[in-house]
């Protein structure tokens, strides 16, 4: 009769653990929460069914379970995080800061419920149940509501297990209290399970819960009490996975390879890692007809519309199904891997760019590429895209070295990169892997990671023009059919209801509009367009069609829906049957991103696309009306699992742009879905939005942008301006969003009154007053984009992690054009009409502050204007250091990103026409000067405008002569004239901006035409450049003479003059001056390297890039040239740079020059790879090139 109650209770024990399933592979229950107390060292053996469990968390009440209990058996082959209780319970973090900061769902968090006795504190000491139910009782209590919220835990799909492994003696012991509260939060025990590994455990558990409440029948339904722990171990431990292999490799040097220890991979909770035995000797494949069920259900979810597994691959690899289609680019793809694997000149981490048109088969391409490549990398996915660079970089870093004894063991990681928000999300992993190469002091001589990045574009063919981009579209080429064709047919003679496998079906059809249509539409006629049902459908096609990876959890689904839980909860009513017809539209999928949770999507973008089409066509409901119910309908706002995510999705719908640099087809103003809507349905959803989400900024922004763009309604776009700063005061963006308002005002005023000779005084006074707040605004934002916090404010968790973000440079443009609009405003006065040229010299000396209107209280235009004349006095020298702040920035700094380079470009032809305004008015030349002998102080006016006319008074524009643009040197010869005349004029004064800009302008000279007369000769230079050096010191805040010094004091040779001796403080001085000035710019920014070191005397060894370009092809990429390194290794580049050899010591080089006093000089290396790790001090050779940040080594080789 026992061994007849052990045998049930084992069953019992199953049908409670897993719910009617056969293993935990499939279990009903998604997560586990383990509670458990004080074990018996001979128990330990026992419990290894611990380490195959899902757990959440466990709630630990044994204070020494690290030194002899639980978690010591735990950790010596999984991992856990330690915690207690406070700290689930921080207020000053949200929800989705304690998932991110605890690491929740990613490990199991081991929370101490009593203490810690390893940790030898009076904090952590455990206490006696009446001082725990004082001091404890309540956190713990805080913890579990928390555990059992929501928006953490699914309703129905976690257990808790309570394991009693000893006896609980006291009414007040806390367990009981645990249990309690337990029971309470889920109100009763339907998802609960007791295991006592006793029968008098159990007895005296009861008799103790019995005390507070009758609950016999429920209690004794929900326990084990007859299974010793050895058979509760070994009735769990069949339960165990059945798809995953027993031992993971992975590949090692020489065609070896090592395990994948689980303890190990536990820890790289950002990577599904792809073993090389992956999906063999698992014990599914030995029960055949288990096996065949498992495999018609992978590929039903894959050809349905789900995304590729793993196991796709292994049916057609060992013959279980035919093999499986390669794309045309697959070859492509795979041979680009290898050839940057291969290189002979290795970098840290190559990017290897897919673009793909959605649902086209672009990440199945590189999961194919993967699967194919797992014996030659080690190859991984990105599982949480919102996980931090740093750690990712960090893990990919670990998986890398992973059992390597030396640099030479490395064995390159293969990193799929799948739909990042942005293509430059993808550059910060990358220099975030070199951050952790560097920290690490890592040697590598060949190429660590290449990062395969698989991103959706709407235009793939232009995002592929990128170097090493591969471009997959909408189009099967003919063999690709056939292949498709062939695949059909076996398709047809597996599965039954293969009509159904729309997202096949389409790649099928060559993606026909005729057959997705004629799909949507059977699947959609004569449905309640009102249902529940009708409307999750049109939520979720809305969102797929503008919004990449979205879904909605399918716990909010099915609160959606009505989906009641019953007294039965392994046998509920299924979203799929709630769905009817619908539900073959729909696809499951696991979201990784704020939480691990279940989510439901469109199975095809395309199908998304054409639902919306037919819901407008057939039952009239619109785009607008879609977003107006999404937005209104509060079930999906208030809680639930997947909450966070949707949040971020509705935004992301209503906020988030096209950009070109992004790879899509176009820059828009709004966000796609807004484009799509007529103005008025935009300000009813923006609105809608701005009430669903009171704390974002950038909804009120976009309906400020709206009304002063689309609808030129501007006290409206005031007023939701306005709000939004009030949202964000500190952020520069929204700053810069009032200013634009203020300046689109004034520039539709002077639009509409192109043909006026004159202005109304109410027009002067409201036009001036809102430039003034324009400018005002203006500068804020330059303020703001300059602080630390400059953006502090943000609308998604996720966008915040990513926020790295360009430096606000509209703000700086913005106060340029606001300034001009003020001239032309200025010119329709009497005192500076522009038909009057004595008029125009008054407005420029007054705009100068050098010249005041002569009072005149009677006259209402002087009136106006009088308010004004702060602002005013001050306009010339607010747009010349806004010209000066651009000039520096797109000279001195370069992007980061190639991408962004096109952008740059825009901006600066836009800004050039400005200048040039600018010029024809503040630097205008006045011809009778031009002849005049008699005023020296004229005649030097003239001059100093003539060089700001050509930017040249400024070191950066001197230096934008350099560009290729600039071949011919007869402006530049008239620089250097023009530079020889006023120093001349002024030899007594110091004249130190003059000297260096003149020095320079020689130099630059000397580089575009090194025969001219013009030049200085090297001695006067260096003359002139010690005066600056002495008058400035080492202290000076630009980086200027510094930069100067190192271009013409650098030594020849070994022995060291006067002025060499000095570079070393020098070039010092550079680099502080360069982090003071420009440190701030550079978030997308690097240093431009200006010059390079030549084999060649004097001038003449100042090299500058053009010269080194000159050697290659013009229709070749010079950017992926200089990246790649492939620059270096022309024989005519060879022969024109003088190569260094220095001193690295770690990755720092140093240059060491003199025969008795010797210097040492810092160099910056530009490429690190070749360098051993362990700070350990070798001679190199490399070339150099000249930034304003200080000397660089490029092209650096082990000598």
């Amino acid at each position: 009769m026992k061994a007849m109650k052990k045998e049930s209770e084992g069953l019992k024990l199953v049908k409670l653990l897993i719910g009617n399933r056969d293993s935990l592979d499939n279990s009903y229950y998604d997560w586990y929460i383990l509670v458990t107390n004080k074990c018996h060292p001979n128990q330990i053996k026992h419990l290894d069914f611990l380490k195959e469990i899902k757990w959440f968390a466990v709630l630990e009440f044994d204070p020494e379970s690290m030194i002899n209990g639980v978690v010591k058996a735990y950790k010596e082959s999984r991992v856990a995080n330690l915690h207690f209780p406070n700290q689930y319970e921080d207020k000053t973090t949200n929800m989705w800061e304690k998932i991110s900061t605890l690491n929740l769902y990613q490990q199991p968090s081991w929370i101490f419920c009593n203490g810690r006795s390893d940790l030898k504190s009076e904090t952590y000491k455990p206490l006696e149940p009446h001082l725990w139910q004082r001091e404890r009782a309540s956190e713990v209590r805080k913890l579990i509501l928390f555990l059992t919220d929501e928006n953490i835990m699914t309703r129905g799909k976690f257990l808790v297990v309570f394991l009693l492994l000893s006896s609980v003696e006291s009414p007040g012991d806390p367990l009981i209290e645990t249990f309690w509260a337990f029971y309470q939060a889920l109100k009763g025990m339907e998802n609960m399970l007791c295991i006592s590994v006793n029968s008098h455990i159990y007895q005296r558990w009861k008799d103790l819960l019995q005390t507070r409440m009758k609950m016999e029948d429920e209690l004794t339904n929900h326990s084990i009490s007859t299974l010793n722990i050895e058979l509760v171990n070994s009735t769990i431990l069949k339960l165990k996975s059945v798809t995953r292999s027993s031992r993971r490799f992975l590949p090692a040097r020489g065609s070896s390879s090592v395990i994948l220890e689980k303890k190990k991979e536990d820890v790289l909770t950002a990577l599904e890692i792809l073993c090389e035995n992956e999906c063999t000797e698992t014990d599914i494949e030995k029960d055949k007809s288990k096996f065949l069920e498992f495999k018609k259900s992978k590929e039903e979810h894959f050809y349905r519309g789900g995304k590729v597994s793993w196991w796709n691959f292994y049916f057609s690899s060992e013959n279980y199904s035919s093999d499986f289609v390669k794309r045309d680019s697959y070859e492509k793809l795979k041979d680009l891997i290898h050839c940057w694997a291969e290189s002979p000149k290795p970098i840290f981490a190559k990017i290897i760019n897919l673009y793909h048109h959605p649902g086209c088969g672009g990440t199945t391409l590189a999961m194919h590429v993967l699967w194919d490549l797992k014996k030659n990398f080690r190859c991984a996915v990105l599982k949480n895209k919102t996980t931090d660079f740093a750690e990712i970089a960090e893990q990919v870093i670990n998986l890398v070295t992973y059992r390597a004894k030396s640099h030479q063991d490395y064995i390159p990681v293969l990193l799929l990169v799948d739909d990042f928000e942005e293509q430059e999300n993808v550059y910060f992993l990358q220099n975030a892997i070199h951050s952790v190469l560097a920290e690490k002091d890592l040697r590598y001589e060949k190429t660590l990671v290449i990062i395969l990045n698989c991103m959706r574009s709407r235009n793939p063919d232009e995002s592929a023009k990128l170097a090493d981009s591969i471009a997959l579209n909408y189009q099967l080429s003919s063999k690709e059919q056939r292949a498709f064709g062939a695949k059909l047919k076996e398709i047809e003679k597996q599965h039954k209801n293969c009509e159904n496998f729309y997202s096949f079906m389409i790649m099928k059809s060559n993606f026909d509009e005729t057959y997705i249509e004629n799909v949507v539409r059977n699947i959609l006629k004569g449905q309640d367009v009102d249902s529940k049902e009708a409307q999750l459908i049109s939520f979720l096609a809305l969102l797929s069609s503008y919004v990449t990876d979205s879904t909605i959890s399918v716990s909010q689904c099915e609160i959606f829906l009505g989906i009641i839980y019953t007294s039965t909860p392994w046998e509920p009513e299924s979203l799929e049957d709630k769905m009817g017809t619908y539900s073959t539209l729909l696809i499951k999928t696991e979201v990784a991103e704020y939480g691990r949770y279940t989510g439901v999507r469109i199975i095809h973008p395309l199908i998304a696309l054409y639902c919306l089409k037919e819901l407008e066509r057939s039952y009239h409901l619109d785009k607008c009306q879609i977003a107006l119910n999404i937005l209104e309908e509060n079930l999906f706002y208030d809680s639930g699992i997947g909450r966070d995510k949707f949040q971020h999705d509705v935004q992301t719908l209503l906020l988030t742009r096209q950009r070109k640099v992004y790879g899509d087809e176009t820059d828009t103003l709004f966000s796609p879905l807004m484009e799509a809507l007529q103005n008025k349905d935009i300000e009813k959803v923006l609105s809608a939005g701005s009430r669903r989400f009171p704390q974002n900024a950038f909804i009120c922004q976009a309906l400020a942008r709206h009304f002063y763009i689309k609808e030129k309604d501007f006290n409206t776009a005031l007023d939701w301006a306005r709000q939004a700063k009030m949202k964000a005061p500190k952020n520069s963006y929204i700053s810069d969003t009032l200013g634009q308002v203020y300046k689109s005002e004034i520039k539709w005023w002077l639009d509409g009154n192109k043909n006026c000779r004159s202005i109304t005084v109410n027009d002067l006074t409201h036009l001036l007053e809102a430039a003034e707040k324009a400018s005002r605004a203006f500068k804020e934002s330059q303020r703001q984009t300059d602080s630390k916090n400059y953006e502090t404010e943000n609308w998604s968790p996720q966008k915040s992690q990513r926020r790295y973000d360009m430096y606000n440079t509209a703000c700086f443009l913005g106060e340029i054009e606001v300034g001009l609009y003020t001239i032309q405003i200025l010119q329709l006065t009497p005192f500076f009409h522009k038909e009057n040229e004595l008029s125009k010299k008054h407005m420029v000396q007054f705009l100068s502050g050098k010249w005041t209107i002569p009072p005149d209280p009677r006259n209402e235009c002087y009136l106006a204007l009088s308010k004004f004349t702060s602002h005013l006095k001050n306009l010339q020298s607010d747009l010349k250091r806004c010209f000066d702040f651009f000039i520096d920035y797109m000279v001195l700094l370069k992007m980061r990103y190639t991408q962004k380079e096109i952008a740059e470009i825009m901006l600066s032809k836009k800004v050039s026409r400005c200048f040039r305004k600018y010029t024809e008015l503040f630097c205008h030349l006045d011809p009778c000067l031009l002849q005049s002998k008699e005023s020296q102080l004229l005649q030097e006016e003239n001059c100093r405008k003539k060089l700001e006319a050509l930017r040249a008074d400024r070191f950066a524009g001197l230096l934008e002569y350099l560009n290729p643009n600039y071949k011919d040197a007869t402006t530049m010869e008239s620089i250097v004239n023009e530079y020889a005349f006023l120093l001349q004029q002024n030899s007594k004064k110091p004249m130190t901006n003059e000297k260096q800009n003149s020095i320079l302008a020689n130099i630059i000279l000397s580089c575009l035409k090194p025969n001219s007369k013009l030049i200085q000769p090297l001695t006067t230079l260096k003359k002139q450049l010690r005066e600056v050096l002495q008058f400035v010191g080492l202290s000076h805040q630009y980086p200027g003479p510094y930069f100067l010094a190192c271009l013409l004091f650098w030594p020849e040779n070994q022995e060291l003059d006067q002025d060499s001796k000095l570079i070393e403080k020098y070039v010092s001085s550079l680099n502080r001056s360069f982090r003071g000035q420009y440190k701030r710019m550079c978030r997308s920014k690097q240093a431009s390297t200006l010059f390079y070191l030549g084999k060649r005397k004097g001038l003449n060894s100042i090299v500058h890039k053009a010269k080194i370009e000159q050697y290659f092809d013009k229709a070749q990429n010079t950017n992926s040239l200089w990246h790649s390194g492939d620059v270096w290794k022309k024989n005519e580049v060879k022969d024109l740079l003088r190569r260094l050899t220095g001193q690295a010591e770690g990755k720092l080089i140093s240059v060491e020059y003199g025969t008795e006093e010797k210097i040492k000089i810092p160099v910056i290396s530009v490429y690190s790879g070749p360098l051993r790790s362990g700070r350990n001090i070798e001679r190199v050779s490399f070339y150099l090139g000249f930034s304003i940040e200080g000397p660089l080594a490029y092209d650096i080789e082990v000598i």
